[in-house]
């Protein structure tokens, strides 16, 4: 794959919503949508990343920030912990996640007559209501019976090991630059909030900036089993 193009950053910070929080970095997208200069050397430093393959530890940290589910929220249950990464580090994953949705698309690796989410220019959940809704309207008409079952797996994204992601991107012969990027990412990562881990190995799981390679996982994964 080449290089980063400067117009791949423009996009991803064009498009990222101003008001998104900070990470540990404390650089919000703000800065970089309103000062063209910083954009620019950003995309310099972005692309020494990309050519060593490697990730700088700084990326490696998130914050974890307590968010809560409902007004008036006192007990500890009623809270969920977000993590924030690093402004730098989603724009660089960002504009990977793109290349990726890019490449499988064109390689016909992701069939989005069924797969719609996640795919670039697919409107996921509405794509799927509206084919629900139509087989709700023919078994009226019908008078018939139709049964509709809405599964939402718990921590789907997170419950995808990575020895699977890196089978995946393998077997379908995704650049050894983007593979490495993502292995080293999520090697070793820190949280840091009200207190300081230390430095910990993902073994599943991962942000939604590639959450395409999830999505691809996911048809790969019956065919794995088959094989053994």
């Amino acid at each position: 794959m080449s290089e980063l193009q400067l117009k791949e950053v423009r996009e991803v910070v064009r498009k990222a919503r101003a008001s998104s929080a900070p990470g540990p970095s404390g650089t919000s997208y703000k800065v970089y949508k309103y000062c063209p200069k910083l954009l620019l050397r950003l995309w310099y430093i972005l692309r020494v990343f990309w050519r060593r393959g490697r990730i700088p530890d700084q990326w490696r940290v998130a914050e974890g920030v307590w968010i809560p589910k409902e007004e008036n929220s006192t007990q500890l249950d009623q809270f969920r912990i977000i993590s924030l990464l690093c402004v730098e580090a989603k724009v660089f994953f960002s504009a990977v996640s793109k290349r990726l949705c890019t490449y499988l698309a064109e390689n016909t690796y992701i069939d989005t007559s069924v797969q719609k989410g996640g795919i670039s220019g697919m409107p996921g959940c509405l794509e799927h209501t509206g084919v629900v809704t139509q087989l709700i309207r023919e078994a009226r008409e019908n008078k018939g019976n139709l049964s509709v079952l809405w599964l939402d797996l718990e921590n789907a994204f997170g419950s995808i090991p990575h020895k699977l992601v890196q089978f995946t991107l393998t077997k379908h012969h995704v650049p050894s630059r983007c593979r490495d990027l993502i292995a080293d990412y999520y090697s070793k990562f820190q949280d840091e909030g009200l207190f300081r881990s230390n430095n910990i190995q993902l073994a599943q799981g991962g942000d939604r900036y590639h959450h395409r390679v999830y999505y691809l996982c996911d048809i790969v994964l019956p065919s794995h089993e088959h094989a053994h």
